[in-house]
């Protein structure tokens, strides 16, 4: 085709080879990155439509000259070409002329009317884009500055914090959460105000509460070998010693994030409570900490293995709701049981999933241990138990300590003085947790923006897979059951095949039961489709995150996805049919990336401008 000089060969080769790359992934990825307008998805078939147009208006046209029509092709009419027909007189020649002008002006009329309406469509089109543009776009109520260049007059840092963060969440995260079934990221954000938060977690009898009234400098948790305490304790540092109970602290004003932990029902409220402290002045406990001494887990028997019917609430969910909120988790060990089975491995692999930042692995009371063989095996057992629960190559640091005043230095081998001061670390590690809380409610929200667009993204590419197959099965079902009826239709019609009655209907019959047949198969076909979506959500993943993985192996996005699948297999599991599934538009997804380049450096900022006066 490219070495004649037949426009309409041109045009049909092209129109017939632009449309081969229309599913390539490149394509797709492209419209992901820039929008449709601008995307590579858009350029093809933009200019494949044109190349069809003047296709079909190129053939139009060679098909009406061959017919002796004369055809207008940016218009679209025309008349039958007639055979000039020679002027007798001077008046005749006079009178041809003026037709031919008024017909010039009549169509250069014409051809100025349809350019205006064009015009006028695409002005409104235009308007209508840059509308959608705008209104797609972030309007931030704040502007994003430079804070090392200087604020204006009055600037309240804390306050802009806030503001950003629940703009980032209102505005850009809940419309999407909202429209996911069963919403799973709805207790994943931040309300204000919340106070900074240290969650002590461990086997029971490890020392957490021990720990605590040394860190308090008062005996107010109970202690000892067995079980003491079976619910959740607050301690904090207040004006007024005071003791709240469950729905009492549901209720708090100072802490309204508080309210979520309802969904637990009342069997969990009644194992809650707070205790206001009135501390002596000397105490290194500062004002506006929270301490969370929780129950000790237990290896629970085989019959109640299920966290839920052993304590009449969820216990693992109540810990990762916890954990999500703190901003530091003590995990504490005995020697004695360094092993995590039971409750200790469900926190493990589901509570604290995500959360390695902030929590710190703690073998306490190695006070108790003789000689360094007993420390080698005890710290041994637990390494060895967290590299199961724990997948990587590098353990999290283990702090061997004892808590201040039950040292046995008569007989002990060990060097306690060194145990000493991982302990005054770890003490340190608390007492900075003010400092860090807006750092680590950034990064909290930094990683739920990243999983609900891993999620997001997931969940759209399988949803318009399923739609497109859907739409195949369907064309090939009317294709399959429509053409020989309207084949055999159209035999019977012209007298080619003559049928009696009865058949007519044995055939119709038959065709009948055919369809119903096509029809039961296509549908488990297709409903075989989305079970194997279900089943191969790694390989979409892999698929949709390809380009990160052309340089290294973005471990970054196996460990979130890690995170992030059985989020995306519940939903498709709940779902009974995952056509019905949201399609998160691909300017959603930019509204994320945007936030997560320009809000979360600023909140940065925010945090290390709060921090300054402290220092």
């Amino acid at each position: 085709a490219h070495g004649t000089d037949d426009p309409f060969s041109e045009l049909t080769v092209h129109c017939a080879l632009l449309p081969v790359c229309f599913r390539c992934m490149e394509c797709l990825r492209s419209r992901r990155r820039t929008g449709w307008v601008r995307s590579r998805w858009f350029c093809q078939r933009f200019c494949t439509a044109v190349a069809a147009v003047f296709a079909c208006l190129a053939a139009l046209r060679h098909t009406a000259e061959e017919q002796g029509l004369q055809i207008n092709v940016f218009l679209g009419f025309g008349n039958r070409k007639h055979p000039d027909v020679e002027p007798k007189t001077t008046w005749q020649l006079y009178a041809q002329q003026v037709v031919g002008v008024w017909q010039q002006l009549h169509t250069f009329g014409v051809a100025c009317a349809v350019l205006a309406v064009f015009l006028f469509v695409g002005l409104v089109l235009h308007s209508h884009v840059q509308r959608t543009k705008n209104l797609r776009r972030l309007q931030r109520p704040y502007r994003i500055r430079e804070v090392s260049s200087g604020l204006p007059s009055g600037f309240d840092a804390k306050d802009e914090f806030h503001r950003v963060v629940s703009f980032i969440q209102d505005t850009v995260l809940l419309p999407i959460d909202k429209r996911l079934p069963g919403r799973p990221f709805e207790f994943d954000f931040h309300t204000f105000p919340f106070t900074p938060m240290v969650l002590v977690i461990g086997n029971h009898s490890s020392g957490k509460s021990t720990f605590i009234n040394r860190l308090m400098g008062l005996e107010v948790q109970e202690t000892g070998v067995a079980p003491t305490d079976d619910g959740f304790t607050i301690l904090e540092r207040y004006e007024e010693c005071s003791t709240e109970d469950g729905p009492t602290v549901l209720g708090c004003p100072e802490n309204r994030p508080f309210r979520e932990l309802r969904r637990f029902g009342q069997t969990f409220s009644g194992h809650l409570r707070r205790k206001r402290l009135r501390l002596t002045e000397n105490s290194t406990m500062p004002v506006g900490l929270q301490i969370v001494d929780t129950p000790g887990m237990i290896d629970l028997p085989a019959s109640s293995q299920n966290s839920k019917s052993g304590r009449g609430y969820n216990f693992v969910e109540v810990v990762r709701w916890w954990a999500k909120r703190a901003d530091l988790i003590l995990l504490l060990f005995d020697p004695d049981k360094p092993g995590t089975t039971g409750e200790t491995l469900d926190v493990l692999t589901k509570s604290l999933a995500g959360q390695n930042h902030k929590f710190l692995v703690v073998l306490n009371k190695v006070d108790k241990l003789d000689n360094s063989v007993d420390f080698a095996r005890a710290y041994g057992a637990l390494a060895w138990a967290l590299s199961k629960v724990i997948n990587r190559k590098d353990i999290p640091q283990i702090y061997t300590m004892f808590n201040e005043g039950f040292a046995t230095a008569t007989n002990n081998k060990l060097p306690l003085d060194a145990f000493s001061k991982k302990r005054v670390e770890v003490v340190q590690e608390v007492l900075r947790v003010k400092e860090r809380h807006n750092d680590n409610i950034i990064t909290s929200l930094e990683e739920t923006m990243r999983q609900i667009e891993m999620v997001a993204a997931v969940v759209t590419a399988i949803s318009l897979r399923v739609k497109w197959r859907l739409l195949q099965v369907r064309l090939c079902g009317v294709a399959i059951l429509v053409a020989p009826s309207l084949i055999l239709l159209k035999l019977v019609n012209n007298d080619v095949l003559v049928l009696e009655t009865w058949t007519l209907a044995i055939a119709a019959t038959g065709y009948v039961l055919t369809c119903m047949g096509v029809v039961s198969l296509l549908w488990e076909y297709f409903r075989q489709f989305q079970r194997l979506q279900c089943s191969s959500l790694d390989a979409t993943f892999e698929e949709i995150y390809a380009e990160h993985f052309i340089h290294d192996d973005g471990e970054d996005f196996r460990l979130r996805w890690h995170v992030a699948r059985p989020r995306v297999s519940n939903i498709l599991n709940s779902s009974q049919c995952i056509v019905a599934l949201p399609t998160i538009q691909p300017w959603e997804l930019a509204r994320i990336w945007d936030s997560l380049g320009q809000d979360v450096w600023y909140l940065r900022q925010l945090a290390r401008l709060i921090r300054q006066p402290a220092k």
